[in-house]
Protein backbone atom coordinates (compact mmCIF):
# COMPACT_ATOMS: atom_id res chain seq x y z
CA UNK A 1 0.00 0.00 0.00
CA UNK A 2 2.14 2.60 -1.29
CA UNK A 3 0.54 4.57 -4.16
CA UNK A 4 -1.53 7.69 -3.38
CA UNK A 5 -4.31 8.94 -5.96
CA UNK A 6 -5.35 12.65 -6.06
CA UNK A 7 -8.98 12.31 -5.40
CA UNK A 8 -12.12 10.22 -6.82
CA UNK A 9 -11.62 10.87 -10.88
CA UNK A 10 -7.63 9.13 -10.27
CA UNK A 11 -9.02 6.29 -8.48
CA UNK A 12 -11.42 5.77 -11.13
CA UNK A 13 -9.28 6.37 -14.04
CA UNK A 14 -6.83 3.76 -12.67
CA UNK A 15 -9.95 1.23 -11.50
CA UNK A 16 -10.82 1.23 -15.35
CA UNK A 17 -7.32 0.60 -16.47
CA UNK A 18 -7.16 -2.66 -13.81
CA UNK A 19 -10.49 -4.37 -15.26
CA UNK A 20 -8.88 -3.66 -19.02
CA UNK A 21 -5.69 -5.33 -18.21
CA UNK A 22 -6.49 -8.01 -15.47
CA UNK A 23 -8.82 -10.95 -14.66
CA UNK A 24 -11.55 -10.01 -12.24
CA UNK A 25 -13.07 -12.67 -10.42
CA UNK A 26 -16.00 -12.99 -8.81
CA UNK A 27 -15.85 -16.71 -7.01
CA UNK A 28 -19.47 -17.27 -6.62
CA UNK A 29 -23.04 -15.69 -7.57
CA UNK A 30 -25.93 -16.68 -5.18
CA UNK A 31 -28.28 -17.78 -7.71
CA UNK A 32 -31.01 -20.56 -7.05
CA UNK A 33 -29.58 -23.64 -9.14
CA UNK A 34 -33.47 -25.06 -11.58
CA UNK A 35 -32.58 -27.09 -14.87
CA UNK A 36 -34.87 -24.87 -17.11
CA UNK A 37 -33.35 -21.39 -15.66
CA UNK A 38 -32.46 -18.44 -18.25
CA UNK A 39 -28.60 -17.61 -17.74
CA UNK A 40 -29.03 -14.46 -19.56
CA UNK A 41 -28.98 -12.36 -16.09
CA UNK A 42 -24.95 -13.19 -16.55
CA UNK A 43 -24.42 -10.06 -18.91
CA UNK A 44 -24.74 -8.50 -15.38
CA UNK A 45 -21.11 -9.98 -14.58
CA UNK A 46 -20.34 -8.78 -18.33
CA UNK A 47 -21.35 -5.31 -18.18
CA UNK A 48 -19.57 -5.54 -14.40
CA UNK A 49 -16.70 -5.98 -15.83
CA UNK A 50 -16.17 -9.63 -14.27
CA UNK A 51 -13.71 -11.65 -16.56
CA UNK A 52 -14.89 -14.52 -14.11
CA UNK A 53 -18.02 -15.63 -12.25
CA UNK A 54 -18.51 -18.99 -10.49
CA UNK A 55 -21.86 -20.80 -11.04
CA UNK A 56 -23.36 -23.46 -8.35
CA UNK A 57 -25.33 -26.09 -10.07
CA UNK A 58 -26.84 -27.47 -6.71
CA UNK A 59 -26.69 -27.47 -2.63
CA UNK A 60 -27.80 -29.85 0.10
CA UNK A 61 -31.43 -28.92 -0.43
CA UNK A 62 -31.62 -30.43 -3.84
CA UNK A 63 -32.10 -34.26 -4.96
CA UNK A 64 -28.75 -34.99 -6.64
CA UNK A 65 -30.77 -35.36 -9.70
CA UNK A 66 -31.20 -32.07 -9.79
CA UNK A 67 -27.79 -31.08 -9.49
CA UNK A 68 -26.90 -33.37 -12.85
CA UNK A 69 -30.05 -32.01 -14.56
CA UNK A 70 -28.60 -28.24 -13.95
CA UNK A 71 -25.41 -29.29 -14.94
CA UNK A 72 -26.19 -30.45 -17.92
CA UNK A 73 -28.71 -27.36 -18.90
CA UNK A 74 -25.95 -24.77 -17.78
CA UNK A 75 -23.60 -26.63 -20.14
CA UNK A 76 -25.90 -26.47 -23.18
CA UNK A 77 -26.85 -22.87 -22.39
CA UNK A 78 -23.38 -22.23 -21.96
CA UNK A 79 -22.62 -23.63 -25.00
CA UNK A 80 -25.59 -22.27 -26.74
CA UNK A 81 -24.16 -18.81 -26.43
CA UNK A 82 -20.52 -19.47 -26.60
CA UNK A 83 -19.99 -16.06 -28.06
CA UNK A 84 -20.28 -14.11 -25.34
CA UNK A 85 -19.44 -17.07 -22.65
CA UNK A 86 -16.71 -19.83 -22.18
CA UNK A 87 -17.27 -22.71 -19.83
CA UNK A 88 -14.09 -23.23 -17.98
CA UNK A 89 -12.23 -26.66 -18.05
CA UNK A 90 -8.73 -25.74 -17.48
CA UNK A 91 -7.17 -22.03 -15.94
CA UNK A 92 -5.98 -21.45 -19.73
CA UNK A 93 -9.67 -20.92 -20.47
CA UNK A 94 -10.10 -18.17 -18.36
CA UNK A 95 -7.02 -16.60 -19.86
CA UNK A 96 -8.43 -17.08 -23.33
CA UNK A 97 -11.93 -15.37 -22.29
CA UNK A 98 -10.24 -12.57 -20.98
CA UNK A 99 -8.14 -12.13 -24.34
CA UNK A 100 -11.56 -12.69 -26.47
CA UNK A 101 -13.45 -10.31 -24.57
CA UNK A 102 -15.94 -13.20 -22.90
CA UNK A 103 -16.94 -14.12 -19.30
CA UNK A 104 -15.40 -17.00 -18.09
CA UNK A 105 -18.17 -19.44 -16.09
CA UNK A 106 -17.01 -22.44 -13.95
CA UNK A 107 -19.49 -24.68 -12.23
CA UNK A 108 -19.55 -24.85 -8.53
CA UNK A 109 -21.57 -27.31 -5.69
CA UNK A 110 -22.53 -26.26 -2.37
CA UNK A 111 -22.72 -29.16 -0.41
CA UNK A 112 -21.46 -32.94 -0.91
CA UNK A 113 -25.03 -34.16 -0.84
CA UNK A 114 -24.67 -33.92 -4.81
CA UNK A 115 -22.64 -36.82 -4.96
CA UNK A 116 -25.26 -39.23 -3.78
CA UNK A 117 -22.54 -40.90 -0.71
CA UNK A 118 -20.79 -41.86 -3.66
CA UNK A 119 -17.00 -40.25 -4.07
CA UNK A 120 -16.53 -41.10 -7.38
CA UNK A 121 -19.44 -38.54 -8.25
CA UNK A 122 -16.85 -35.99 -7.78
CA UNK A 123 -14.79 -37.12 -10.85
CA UNK A 124 -18.43 -37.12 -12.73
CA UNK A 125 -19.05 -33.69 -12.06
CA UNK A 126 -15.39 -32.51 -12.78
CA UNK A 127 -15.91 -33.72 -16.53
CA UNK A 128 -19.18 -32.15 -16.40
CA UNK A 129 -17.37 -28.54 -15.72
CA UNK A 130 -17.61 -28.12 -11.81
CA UNK A 131 -14.25 -26.70 -10.50
CA UNK A 132 -14.99 -26.12 -6.77
CA UNK A 133 -17.04 -27.52 -4.17
CA UNK A 134 -18.36 -27.35 -0.34
CA UNK A 135 -19.00 -30.23 1.37
CA UNK A 136 -21.76 -29.62 3.44
CA UNK A 137 -24.39 -26.38 3.21
CA UNK A 138 -25.42 -24.91 6.89
CA UNK A 139 -26.55 -28.20 8.40
CA UNK A 140 -24.66 -31.55 9.17
CA UNK A 141 -24.03 -34.23 6.37
CA UNK A 142 -22.64 -37.43 5.73
CA UNK A 143 -19.85 -35.78 4.39
CA UNK A 144 -18.90 -32.83 6.75
CA UNK A 145 -20.45 -30.35 9.71
CA UNK A 146 -22.22 -27.52 8.61
CA UNK A 147 -21.57 -23.79 10.20
CA UNK A 148 -25.31 -23.53 11.83
CA UNK A 149 -26.33 -26.29 12.75
CA UNK A 150 -26.58 -27.19 16.94
CA UNK A 151 -23.89 -30.02 16.75
CA UNK A 152 -20.23 -28.82 15.58
CA UNK A 153 -19.14 -32.44 14.20
CA UNK A 154 -15.73 -33.16 12.93
CA UNK A 155 -14.97 -34.10 9.52
CA UNK A 156 -16.52 -38.25 8.87
CA UNK A 157 -14.39 -40.62 7.45
CA UNK A 158 -16.53 -40.24 4.07
CA UNK A 159 -15.74 -36.81 4.02
CA UNK A 160 -11.75 -37.01 4.45
CA UNK A 161 -12.16 -39.43 1.00
CA UNK A 162 -14.04 -36.44 -0.38
CA UNK A 163 -11.58 -34.26 -0.01
CA UNK A 164 -8.72 -36.84 -1.23
CA UNK A 165 -10.44 -37.08 -4.14
CA UNK A 166 -11.13 -33.74 -4.97
CA UNK A 167 -7.51 -32.85 -4.84
CA UNK A 168 -6.68 -35.81 -7.45
CA UNK A 169 -9.10 -34.96 -10.28
CA UNK A 170 -8.35 -31.10 -9.49
CA UNK A 171 -11.19 -29.88 -7.71
CA UNK A 172 -10.99 -26.66 -5.43
CA UNK A 173 -11.96 -27.20 -2.27
CA UNK A 174 -14.16 -24.67 -0.70
CA UNK A 175 -15.08 -24.58 2.96
CA UNK A 176 -17.82 -21.90 2.89
CA UNK A 177 -21.04 -22.71 4.88
CA UNK A 178 -19.57 -25.53 6.39
CA UNK A 179 -18.74 -26.18 10.80
CA UNK A 180 -15.95 -24.88 12.08
CA UNK A 181 -14.44 -28.35 13.40
CA UNK A 182 -14.91 -29.72 9.90
CA UNK A 183 -13.45 -26.94 8.34
CA UNK A 184 -10.38 -26.49 10.03
CA UNK A 185 -9.57 -30.31 9.70
CA UNK A 186 -10.17 -29.93 5.74
CA UNK A 187 -7.66 -27.33 5.98
CA UNK A 188 -4.96 -29.72 7.74
CA UNK A 189 -5.43 -32.71 5.25
CA UNK A 190 -5.91 -30.68 2.05
CA UNK A 191 -2.81 -31.16 -0.18
CA UNK A 192 -4.15 -27.94 -2.45
CA UNK A 193 -4.60 -24.45 -0.95
CA UNK A 194 -8.33 -24.35 0.14
CA UNK A 195 -10.67 -21.60 -0.05
CA UNK A 196 -13.64 -19.80 1.43
CA UNK A 197 -15.40 -18.49 -1.65
CA UNK A 198 -17.69 -16.21 -0.26
CA UNK A 199 -17.41 -16.02 3.95
CA UNK A 200 -16.47 -12.82 5.75
CA UNK A 201 -15.09 -12.20 9.26
CA UNK A 202 -16.73 -12.31 12.36
CA UNK A 203 -14.51 -10.24 14.26
CA UNK A 204 -16.12 -7.32 12.10
CA UNK A 205 -19.74 -9.59 12.13
CA UNK A 206 -20.97 -11.83 14.52
CA UNK A 207 -22.87 -14.25 12.67
CA UNK A 208 -22.32 -18.12 12.60
CA UNK A 209 -22.03 -17.75 9.15
CA UNK A 210 -18.62 -15.99 9.31
CA UNK A 211 -15.12 -16.84 9.85
CA UNK A 212 -12.98 -16.62 12.75
CA UNK A 213 -9.73 -15.54 12.71
CA UNK A 214 -8.07 -19.15 13.63
CA UNK A 215 -10.13 -20.28 10.24
CA UNK A 216 -8.86 -17.36 8.29
CA UNK A 217 -5.25 -17.64 9.59
CA UNK A 218 -5.64 -21.73 8.29
CA UNK A 219 -6.83 -20.60 5.40
CA UNK A 220 -3.69 -18.67 4.66
CA UNK A 221 -1.49 -21.03 5.86
CA UNK A 222 -3.07 -23.25 3.03
CA UNK A 223 -2.42 -20.68 0.25
CA UNK A 224 -5.62 -20.27 0.01
CA UNK A 225 -7.96 -17.21 -0.36
CA UNK A 226 -11.13 -15.94 1.86
CA UNK A 227 -13.74 -14.40 -0.73
CA UNK A 228 -15.90 -11.94 0.94
CA UNK A 229 -19.45 -11.31 -0.18
CA UNK A 230 -21.58 -9.09 -0.15
CA UNK A 231 -24.99 -10.52 1.72
CA UNK A 232 -25.81 -7.44 3.75
CA UNK A 233 -26.63 -9.94 7.00
CA UNK A 234 -22.95 -10.89 7.04
CA UNK A 235 -21.69 -7.61 6.57
CA UNK A 236 -23.39 -5.11 8.87
CA UNK A 237 -26.64 -3.68 9.55
CA UNK A 238 -28.66 -3.97 6.60
CA UNK A 239 -28.54 -0.26 5.74
CA UNK A 240 -24.76 -0.70 5.85
CA UNK A 241 -24.43 -3.63 2.87
CA UNK A 242 -22.45 -1.10 0.74
CA UNK A 243 -18.95 -1.66 -1.06
CA UNK A 244 -17.39 0.49 1.51
CA UNK A 245 -18.32 -2.37 4.01
CA UNK A 246 -17.42 -4.88 1.82
CA UNK A 247 -13.83 -2.98 1.98
CA UNK A 248 -13.74 -3.19 5.55
CA UNK A 249 -13.88 -6.59 5.30
CA UNK A 250 -11.14 -6.73 2.58
CA UNK A 251 -9.30 -4.53 5.05
CA UNK A 252 -9.32 -6.52 8.22
CA UNK A 253 -8.62 -10.33 6.34
CA UNK A 254 -5.93 -8.20 4.41
CA UNK A 255 -4.16 -6.55 8.11
CA UNK A 256 -5.00 -10.68 9.58
CA UNK A 257 -2.97 -12.74 6.63
CA UNK A 258 -2.07 -10.45 4.27
CA UNK A 259 -3.16 -9.37 0.95
CA UNK A 260 -2.73 -12.27 -0.94
CA UNK A 261 -5.17 -14.33 0.47
CA UNK A 262 -8.16 -12.11 0.16
CA UNK A 263 -10.73 -11.48 -2.63
CA UNK A 264 -14.24 -11.85 -4.12
CA UNK A 265 -17.48 -13.73 -3.95
CA UNK A 266 -20.01 -11.56 -3.78
CA UNK A 267 -22.68 -14.08 -3.79
CA UNK A 268 -25.19 -11.64 -5.57
CA UNK A 269 -28.86 -12.75 -5.75
CA UNK A 270 -30.15 -10.70 -8.03
CA UNK A 271 -33.80 -11.52 -8.00
CA UNK A 272 -35.87 -10.39 -5.07
CA UNK A 273 -38.22 -12.73 -4.91
CA UNK A 274 -35.42 -15.98 -5.05
CA UNK A 275 -34.43 -15.98 -1.44
CA UNK A 276 -38.03 -15.95 0.36
CA UNK A 277 -39.27 -18.57 -1.94
CA UNK A 278 -35.87 -20.59 -1.17
CA UNK A 279 -37.08 -20.15 2.48
CA UNK A 280 -40.39 -21.00 2.13
CA UNK A 281 -39.47 -24.35 -0.02
CA UNK A 282 -36.77 -25.41 2.55
CA UNK A 283 -37.26 -24.24 5.62
CA UNK A 284 -34.87 -26.30 7.27
CA UNK A 285 -31.67 -24.93 5.90
CA UNK A 286 -31.17 -21.82 7.54
CA UNK A 287 -31.25 -21.71 11.27
CA UNK A 288 -34.90 -20.45 12.53
CA UNK A 289 -33.83 -17.15 13.91
CA UNK A 290 -32.48 -16.17 10.35
CA UNK A 291 -35.24 -18.04 7.89
CA UNK A 292 -37.56 -15.80 10.08
CA UNK A 293 -35.84 -12.68 8.67
CA UNK A 294 -35.99 -13.58 5.05
CA UNK A 295 -38.63 -10.88 4.20
CA UNK A 296 -36.10 -9.40 1.88
CA UNK A 297 -37.00 -6.35 2.86
CA UNK A 298 -34.51 -6.45 5.75
CA UNK A 299 -31.70 -7.66 2.70
CA UNK A 300 -29.87 -6.70 0.37
CA UNK A 301 -26.69 -7.33 -2.22
CA UNK A 302 -23.68 -5.95 -3.61
CA UNK A 303 -24.35 -6.86 -7.64
CA UNK A 304 -21.47 -6.86 -9.92
CA UNK A 305 -22.31 -3.69 -11.61
CA UNK A 306 -20.57 -2.41 -8.17
CA UNK A 307 -17.61 -4.56 -9.00
CA UNK A 308 -15.85 -1.22 -9.83
CA UNK A 309 -16.84 1.34 -6.62
CA UNK A 310 -15.43 -1.74 -4.93
CA UNK A 311 -11.85 -1.14 -7.04
CA UNK A 312 -11.70 2.30 -6.76
CA UNK A 313 -12.76 2.25 -2.71
CA UNK A 314 -9.24 0.35 -2.33
CA UNK A 315 -7.46 2.31 -4.70
CA UNK A 316 -8.39 5.44 -2.26
CA UNK A 317 -7.66 3.53 0.58
CA UNK A 318 -4.10 3.59 -0.63
CA UNK A 319 -4.16 0.08 -1.65
CA UNK A 320 -1.40 -0.17 -4.42
CA UNK A 321 -2.74 -1.62 -7.94
CA UNK A 322 -0.68 -3.83 -7.95
CA UNK A 323 -2.79 -5.47 -4.59
CA UNK A 324 -6.19 -3.96 -6.15
CA UNK A 325 -5.51 -6.62 -8.70
CA UNK A 326 -4.52 -9.50 -6.30
CA UNK A 327 -8.01 -8.83 -4.59
CA UNK A 328 -10.03 -7.99 -7.31
CA UNK A 329 -9.02 -11.39 -9.28
CA UNK A 330 -4.76 -12.72 -8.86
CA UNK A 331 -4.85 -14.50 -5.73
CA UNK A 332 -8.26 -16.82 -6.90
CA UNK A 333 -6.91 -16.97 -10.34
CA UNK A 334 -3.27 -18.03 -8.40
CA UNK A 335 -5.14 -20.58 -6.75
CA UNK A 336 -6.92 -21.91 -9.81
CA UNK A 337 -3.80 -22.24 -11.91
CA UNK A 338 -2.29 -24.23 -9.50
CA UNK A 339 -5.83 -26.65 -8.75
CA UNK A 340 -7.43 -27.19 -12.32
CA UNK A 341 -5.81 -29.80 -14.22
Amino acid sequence: MVDTYDGERDAAQIARQIFADSIIWDTHAGVACRPTLDLGFLSRWRQGGASFVGLNIGWDALPWQESLKCAAHYRRWLELHSDQYVLVDRFADVERAKRDGKLAVALDLEGADALNGNIEMIGLYHRLGVRQMNLAYNKNNAFAGGCTDEEDIPLTALGREAIAEMNRVGMMVDCTHTGYRSSMEIMEISKTPVIFTHSNPRALWDHERNLRDDQIKACARTGGVVGVNGVSKYLARDEDCTPETVINHIDYVASLVGVDHVGIGLDSVLDPDEMPNLVKEFPNIWPASEASQWDYGSWSFIVPEQLGTIAEGLLLRQYSEADVKKIMGKNFARVASAVWM
